[in-house]
């Protein structure tokens, strides 16, 4: 039998496969399905119920479709319903006839301590007092938790249930008022109430079939309106016909165009002039230059929005008002994200400039070359790859500014956006995408439009990598 390694031992073939295997479906399960189920969203008309509806909810819902279903189409059920109805009418009716003698006899003048007064409040509450068992046939007639599908939906309005309850309330109450004006509204107020109540009846009565598919249409139109439903490119050509995402779009690719050139010229200056052993302390200042990588990005966030505040030192030095004034706060976040990002373009750089051979810089100083010049023609070229590559980075940074606007002012002002072609709507002026994406989320409640949103933002990235990408390859030697 072969001697097998210590490493096999250690190691087994069937250990690694697992482990291996394991890895594989933990990956593709924590990284490629969320990322597949977020693109799928952007196709829904997601919404914070319809992304996870409440189980008992549809459930509830389904219970009384069936409900219905069965009590309009089952003979026995449909044929005891309207025995039900039927008396119903018949009492609603009477107690229309005792409610209109009664407002006649008030209104007449008769007296209601009167014996005859008393007589017609009499009759009128021993019809009333037949309404709590007619009320128990109808529940139990269409109770459908009793046929087997629980349900808290009102197969019967109970509205008019509640109603019904009311006339027994009005008439046990009229007999205690000896204030005609008084007499006369409750009297009204029941008059009111049969009116109704009977209308819904009769339309129950001679039109059993239709009412009961009008129930059920629109508990199908509340089953839908929860559940998640394709929408193709829907959210999508909403998006690119909505003036606030566009401009959002604006104001994110003209953040990129301000932002980046100031952080890499920050950067890259600050590296130059803490690379030359002329200055004295540079270690120390190196150093100091880094706080902006030490502090959390929501102390960083707070302390600028104090400092560029209105009532802040450099709102009051320059009139700054960050909250009413788009383009102040637009600067705000441009020297705000610089502060953020000049210590990662820096370091790159003086990493790169310990790179470049002080023979040659020495060579070109005795040649003649200017400080200018060994700049530009020796120093920028050679640390150029570098350069460009953290350049790359912090671009692709800009195009996702999140919290710079969220921190300083939410991406405000709020105000009307106007975009040529397509209108107006109200929004904030400096919503960058990733924020109106979450705006979107977290205001608006669309999940589906917000999805969208981000499968604009992850397209727009793969387009800027692929470029940057093709020209570094084209360039080739010339970086």
């Amino acid at each position: 039998m072969p001697r097998r390694s210590i490493a096999e031992l250690i190691y087994p073939k069937k250990i690694g496969l697992i482990l291996a295997i394991t890895s594989i479906v933990l990956y593709l399960f924590f990284s490629i399905w969320p990322i597949l189920f977020s693109i799928g969203i952007a196709f829904t008309d997601a919404n914070d119920v319809r992304i996870a509806p409440n189980p008992a909810m549809v459930a509830s819902i389904n219970n009384a479709i069936a409900c219905a279903t069965v009590l309009r189409d089952n003979l026995s059920y449909r044929e005891a319903a309207i025995s039900v109805v039927k008396k119903v009418d018949s009492l609603l009716s009477s107690l229309n006839d005792s409610l209109t003698i009664l407002l006649n006899a008030v209104r007449s003048g008769m007296s209601p301590s009167s014996l005859e007064y008393q007589l017609y409040v009499s009759d009128l509450y021993n019809k009333a007092n037949q309404l709590p068992s007619i009320i128990s046939d109808f529940d139990r007639i269409f109770n459908c938790t009793a046929l087997g599908y629980p349900t808290d939906k009102a197969i019967i309005s109970s509205e008019v249930e509640s109603n019904l309850s009311r006339l027994i309330d009005i008439a046990s109450y009229l007999p205690t008022l000896q204030d005609p004006k008084k007499i006369e509204n409750l009297t009204v107020m029941g008059l009111g109430i049969v009116s109704s109540a009977s209308n819904y009846f009769r339309t129950l009565e001679t039109n059993y079939q239709g009412y009961f598919n009008t129930v059920i249409n629109s508990l199908e139109a509340d089953k839908n309106s929860i559940e998640l439903h394709f929408v193709g490119l829907s959210n999508f050509q909403k998006l690119f016909t909505d003036p606030r995402f566009v401009y959002s779009l604006y104001k994110t690719l003209l953040f990129v165009a301000t932002s980046v050139p100031l952080k890499v010229l920050v950067g890259v200056a600050l590296a130059f002039l803490f690379s030359t052993p002329l200055m004295y302390g540079r270690r120390i200042w190196r150093g100091l230059l880094l706080t902006p990588w030490a502090l959390p990005i929501l102390l960083s966030g707070m302390m600028w929005k104090y400092i560029f505040y209105p009532s802040g030192p450099m709102g009051l030095a320059f009139h700054l008002d960050i909250n009413n004034n788009e383009w102040h706060a637009f600067l705000v976040y441009n020297l705000f994200e610089m502060w953020l990002a000049y210590p990662f373009i820096m370091t790159v750089t003086m990493g790169a400039l310990s790179g470049v051979s002080k023979d040659l810089i020495e060579a070109s100083y005795i040649d003649g070359a200017s400080i200018w010049l060994r700049m530009r023609k020796i120093v920028l070229p050679l640390i150029s790859r570098p350069l460009v590559l953290a350049t790359i980075l912090t671009t692709g940074a800009s195009l996702q500014a999140f919290m710079v606007p969220l921190l300083i002012n939410g991406g405000g002002p709020t105000q009307t956006i106007s975009v040529p072609g397509l209108g107006s709507a109200t929004g904030n002026a400096n919503e960058m995408i990733l924020l109106f994406g979450y705006d979107r989320v977290t205001i608006d409640k669309q999940y589906g439009y917000a999805a969208a949103t981000y499968v604009v933002v992850v397209l727009i990235i793969l387009a800027y990598v692929a470029v940057w990408f093709y020209y570094s390859r084209k360039g080739g030697r010339g970086w």
